[in-house]
């Protein structure tokens, strides 16, 4: 799992709230955050930008609570 997913969630986001932010559907989102999908450098981008952090601390691999 990425921090991407703890970030969401603290911010009491659903992934729908992040694509309506960033244009990426909800199941890629939701890939992404489990690591099943690869984020391409232009979603990562997207993404670091509407949670206004660096994408190497939202991408990064974190425990499962």
């Amino acid at each position: 799992m990425l921090e991407l997913r703890r970030a969401r969630e603290g911010r009491g986001w659903s992934l729908t709230d992040v694509c309506r932010m960033t244009g990426i559907a909800p199941t890629t989102l939701s890939e992404i955050e489990r690591s099943m999908r690869h984020a391409y450098p232009g979603w990562k981008k997207r993404i670091a930008e509407a949670f206004e952090l660096p994408e190497a601390e939202l991408f990064r691999e974190v425990e499962d609570d």
